[in-house]
């Protein structure tokens, strides 16, 4: 009865640390539940129910997705999100990956000075951004004017503002600082004697970056790429204001169903679409990753 009871006693011990971390997690996933789980189950059945003046109707349908994917103004707009997003991302960890080098391998008294310049500037208000963006490449902003000054234009730039240009640029201003603390903290396994070593051995510049210093910071460079994309293709605020009619994307067309035009299913529907086109992003280049053995490279410095 003895070795029972202990049996019971030490079988009772070795699962109560089993439990205590799923208790401490039951808070994240209500969390989760209730502000992302929730959404896209209410989505999922607007985006089955049959359309009505600001409302939906029943019974279930796919005629929604079948909509979304024939319609040909989609299909553009879709185009539209994927270049725009490729440009903002692309363009956001080419120039952010030499300031974060440069903070972690350059800054020194400046570094910390410039990390908070960084983060303030994440809060910053996006519209106050936007409008900023409208004032310096309006055809009375500061570049026109400057130069219109400088007698090298006659007429002002129409192409600085209204345009895809115009949402890129602004676009890339907004991300940036989120995209260098990223490649920032992804710079913590790239150590000074690693550098040193890789120098000592011959490696210039260019060789530095492209045997040592790329590979490593491939899967952090991916994971702020596809933060980018996600966020700037999905993006309706900026396009509106900056875009003109190059520059629409699939989300203001979303948004107008939901708003404009009270079509919530199709909205749903092509929400949903743009949702599976974003993890078919993201499985390509965690696939491309593996492929390269980018993936897991870690190293102490």
């Amino acid at each position: 009865m003895a070795s029972l009871a202990e049996a019971t006693t030490r079988s009772e011990a070795a699962e109560r640390p089993r439990v205590r971390p799923l208790i401490a997690t039951l808070p994240a996933v209500a969390w989760l539940l209730a502000f992302f789980a929730t959404p896209l189950v209410i989505f999922a059945v607007y985006s089955l129910l049959t359309n009505q003046l600001y409302a939906v109707g029943t019974p279930f349908t796919l005629d929604a997705y079948r909509d979304a994917l024939t319609s040909t103004l989609n299909r553009t707009l879709a185009r539209n999100s994927l270049e725009v997003g490729l440009s903002t991302a692309a363009v956001t960890v080419i120039v952010g990956l030499p300031i974060a080098y440069w903070l972690r391998f350059v800054a020194q008294r400046s570094r910390i000075a410039v990390l908070f310049l960084i983060a303030a500037s994440m809060f910053a208000s996006y519209l106050v951004r936007i409008y900023a963006w409208r004032t310096v490449l309006g055809s009375r902003g500061l570049i026109n004017s400057a130069l219109d000054r400088a007698g090298l234009i006659d007429q002002p730039l129409g192409f600085l503002l209204y345009s895809r240009f115009a949402v890129v640029v602004a676009l890339v201003h907004i991300f940036l600082p989120y995209v260098v603390l990223v490649l920032y903290a992804g710079m913590g396994p790239l150590g000074d004697g690693l550098l040193e070593a890789a120098q000592d051995l011959g490696a210039k510049s260019s060789l530095l970056w492209r045997r040592v210093i790329v590979p490593i910071m491939a899967a952090p460079a991916f994971s702020a790429f596809v933060f980018v994309f996600i966020l700037s293709a999905a993006d309706y605020v900026t396009p509106q204001f900056l875009g003109g009619r190059d520059g629409v994307t699939l989300g203001v067309q979303i948004q107008q169903n939901f708003i404009g035009v009270g079509n919530w299913p199709l909205a749903a529907a092509t929400s949903f679409l743009m949702l599976l086109a974003f993890v078919a992003v993201f499985a390509v280049g965690s696939f491309i990753l593996r492929r390269l053995k980018l993936s897991d490279i870690r190293l102490s410095s």
